[in-house]
């Protein structure tokens, strides 16, 4: 729930992953590419700032890392030791 004042509003992870989804599609089909919502996945990610991950694996791979409040987010990988 997001609370701005009187108004409130809730914010559910499908319509996030629809719309990213939606985001790919039309970048995909704007460059020429054949590209379907359905190219998309969702995961929770395990870092606190990031909600979700939305993979796209059509003809071009892209990842959108989305924040606690549905706004995309710049993250780049990171490799940890620990990870090796």
């Amino acid at each position: 729930m997001l609370r701005l004042g009187f108004k409130t509003a809730y914010l559910d992870e499908s319509a996030t992953i629809v719309h990213y989804a939606d985001l790919y599609a039309i970048d995909m089909k704007n460059m020429g590419i054949d590209a379907s919502i359905y190219d998309c996945v969702a995961l929770q990610d395990e870092s606190f700032w990031v909600r979700l991950r939305i993979h796209c694996k059509g003809t071009v791979t892209v990842t959108y890392a989305i924040g606690l409040w549905g706004q995309p987010l710049d993250v780049t990988p990171q490799v940890f030791e620990s990870n090796i």
